[in-house]
């Protein structure tokens, strides 16, 4: 596991990190949009303006999303559209938390590339 100067920050890779969004006001590496300040604490990630994801460790799906966005981040953008057509056409199904989970996650990695892509963070 990476480390971060924050103790608070747990860099899970380069684009995904974890950390307990009651802690996010003390944290000055996290800025958060207007978007999510009204209730930060419901919130079980972030998707910041640099493409980075930050997990809520205080959410009770905190580690099934951790598991979803490690595997997920691992697949090439070919990959995420072809999981995410067979979600489309009904061969893959969200019938569970899991593959709800699965679902949102490849939805979200492949906005966070757009993210990254438009403001050139490779």
């Amino acid at each position: 596991m990476l480390k971060h100067e924050n103790p608070n920050i747990e860099i899970i890779n380069k684009y995904l990190w974890a950390v307990r969004f009651s802690l996010i006001p003390f944290i000055p590496q996290i800025n958060v949009s207007s978007d999510y300040t009204d209730n930060l604490n419901q919130e079980k990630f972030l998707l910041l303006d640099n493409g980075i994801v930050v997990l809520n460790k205080d959410d009770s799906i905190y580690l099934l999303l951790k598991t979803a966005f490690k595997a997920v981040m691992k697949l090439n953008s070919r990959q995420i559209t072809k999981e995410l057509n067979l979600y489309a056409v009904g061969a893959l199904k969200k019938t569970s938390s899991k593959s709800i989970v699965h679902h949102a996650v490849l939805k979200i990695e492949q906005e966070r590339r757009k993210v990254v892509k438009n403001h050139g963070n490779h």
